[in-house]
C-alpha cells in the first residue's frame, strides 16, 4: 500500500510543479497487465479541444526516467512544441523497463488512449527519439507503422537484427536521421542503416552529420526539431537543418533584444563580431556595440523588429551561412537586415550583422540630397 501511495503522491507533486514550471503535465495510464504508465503531456498554448492538432510520440534518451523525459521537453520538445500548436506524448519506462527491451509493447494503447482524449491530425502520430529514444523510435514505427506519419531519430539506429528486418515497413514515411560527429559509432550506424533503407527502395531519408558536436547535436535544440516536423507534415519541402538553425538564432537574437536580454543577446554574437548599425558612422566591435547596449538594456529599453521576410544560404563546408531579412519597427517602418554567421561548437554565431533603412527609388533623390546637406552642415 505504502509504496502505490507514495507514487502516487509524487505523480501530484510532478504535476503541481509542471503546471507552475513548464509547458507540460504528467499523468497516469493504467496498462492491460496491471501497471501503470507515467508519461508526460504537452497541449498546444492556444488549445481548444474543438480544434485537431498535429501529435508527437517523444521517446526519452537514457534510461528513460522522469528525469530524462524532463531533459527532452527542455531540449526540444516541450515549450517549443507547445508554441509550435503540437500535442506530444513523452513516456516514462515502467519498472525501468526500455522502451526497446520490453515497454514497446504498451505503446499501442497509450496511442490509443491519447487519440480518445483529443482530436490527432490525420489519425496517426509522428515519432522521434534521441539515443536510446532514437533506438525505441526505430523498434516502436516498425512494430507499429500504421499508428505514424514520419520518423525521426538525433542519433538512432534500429537495436537489432529483428528491427533491421522490419524497415521495409517505414516505406511510407519520412525518415530524418542526425548524429554528432565526435560519435563515431552512432555515426557509422545511423549511414548504415540509411544504405540499408536505400536498398530497400526506401529513398526519402534525411541525414545529417554535425562536425565537432556530441552524441545528441546541440544545433538541433530549440524550434529546431518542431520546425522540421512542421514542414513534413505541411508536405514542405523542408529547410536544411542547418537553415533552420540559423533561422532559430537570428529569431533569438530579436527576441533577447526586444526583452533588453543583453545576456542572451550577446551570446549570438562571434567574439570578433561587428554591427552596423544604420547611421554611417555606426560601424562597431562587439566590444564597443556592448557598451552602446548596456546602458538601454539595463534600463529595460531594447528594440523590436519584427521580422517579416527572410532568406537563409548556406555554404558547401556547411560552416557559414549569409541572409536577408525584412524587419518591422513601429518607429522606423520598414528595415532590412543582412549579414554573416559562422558555426560554432555551440552553434551558430553571428559574425556581421547590418541593420538599414531601404529607400524606394521615388525618393531616393531627396533623401541623398538630405543626406549631403547633413553632412556639409557638419563642422
Amino acid at each position: 500500500m505504502y509504496p502505490k501511495l507514495l507514487c502516487f503522491v509524487f505523480s501530484l507533486a510532478i504535476t503541481a510543479f509542471s503546471a507552475a514550471q513548464n509547458a507540460h503535465e504528467y499523468y497516469t495510464l493504467d496498462l492491460n497487465d496491471g501497471s501503470r504508465l507515467l508519461y508526460a503531456l504537452v497541449l498546444p498554448d492556444d488549445f481548444d479541444a474543438d480544434n485537431t492538432y498535429p501529435a508527437l510520440l517523444a521517446m526519452p534518451p537514457g534510461q528513460q526516467t522522469y528525469q530524462m523525459v524532463e531533459s527532452g521537453l527542455l531540449r526540444f520538445w516541450g515549450k517549443q512544441a507547445a508554441k509550435s500548436g503540437w500535442i506530444v506524448v513523452s513516456p516514462v519506462a515502467p519498472d525501468g523497463v526500455l522502451f526497446f527491451r520490453g515497454s514497446e509493447v504498451h505503446i499501442p494503447q497509450l496511442l490509443d488512449h491519447i487519440q480518445s482524449k483529443y482530436k490527432i491530425e490525420q489519425g496517426k502520430f509522428h515519432i522521434a527519439g534521441a539515443s536510446n529514444g532514437g533506438r525505441s523510435s526505430f523498434r516502436i514505427a516498425g512494430l507499429y507503422a500504421e499508428h505514424f506519419l514520419s520518423l525521426t531519430v538525433l542519433p538512432g539506429f534500429p537495436p537489432n537484427e529483428d528491427d533491421v528486418k522490419r524497415l521495409s515497413k517505414l516505406k511510407d514515411m519520412p525518415i530524418n536521421m542526425f548524429a554528432g560527429g565526435d560519435d563515431i559509432r552512432w555515426v557509422k550506424k545511423m549511414n548504415e542503416t540509411k544504405q540499408m533503407l536505400n536498398e530497400l527502395g526506401i529513398i526519402e531519408v534525411t541525414t545529417k552529420i554535425f562536425t565537432g558536436e556530441g552524441h545528441v547535436p546541440q544545433s538541433l535544440e530549440g524550434l529546431v526539431i518542431m520546425d522540421l516536423l512542421d514542414t513534413i507534415r505541411k508536405g514542405i519541402a523542408p529547410a536544411s537543418v542547418d537553415e533552420q538553425a540559423v533561422g532559430y538564432a537570428l529569431d533569438q537574437l530579436h527576441d533577447a533584444a526586444s526583452k533588453a536580454d543583453g545576456e542572451r543577446y550577446f551570446k549570438l554574437f562571434a567574439p570578433d563580431a561587428v554591427f552596423l548599425g544604420t547611421d554611417a558612422s555606426e560601424r562597431w566591435s562587439i566590444e564597443q556595440f556592448k557598451a552602446y547596449a548596456k546602458p538601454h538594456f539595463e534600463a529595460g529599453t531594447g528594440w523590436t523588429y519584427q521580422m517579416r521576410q527572410r532568406n537563409i544560404f548556406i555554404d558547401s563546408d556547411s560552416n557559414t551561412a549569409w541572409f536577408d531579412e525584412v524587419l518591422h519597427n513601429d518607429k522606423y517602418g520598414k528595415c532590412r537586415g543582412t549579414g554573416v554567421l559562422v558555426k560554432h561548437n555551440d552553434g551558430w554565431k553571428i559574425v556581421q550583422y547590418n541593420l538599414m533603412f531601404p529607400i524606394p527609388n521615388d525618393i531616393a533623390k531627396d533623401v541623398i540630397k538630405m543626406i549631403k546637406e547633413h553632412e556639409e552642415s557638419k563642422p
